[in-house]
């Protein structure tokens, strides 16, 4: 999976927002998709993608 960071300015926006008592699993939960979207969209203004030609290219190759 590779590793997953998040700012802590956003972890503190993230307990600004949640309800007064939160599940810890949900709360972790948060912190691993918004990770995974801020990697994404990291990976995506990189140029670090396959377009869906190279997927299928791919995909033929299994």
């Amino acid at each position: 999976m590779g590793t997953l960071i998040i700012e802590k300015e956003k972890i503190q926006e993230m307990l600004n927002n949640a309800p007064e008592n939160i599940v810890i699993d949900d709360f972790i939960d948060q912190l691993i998709v918004s990770a995974k979207i801020e990697k994404a969209l990291d990976q995506l203004a990189n140029k670090q993608f396959l377009t869906s030609e190279q997927l299928d290219e791919e995909i033929e190759k299994w």
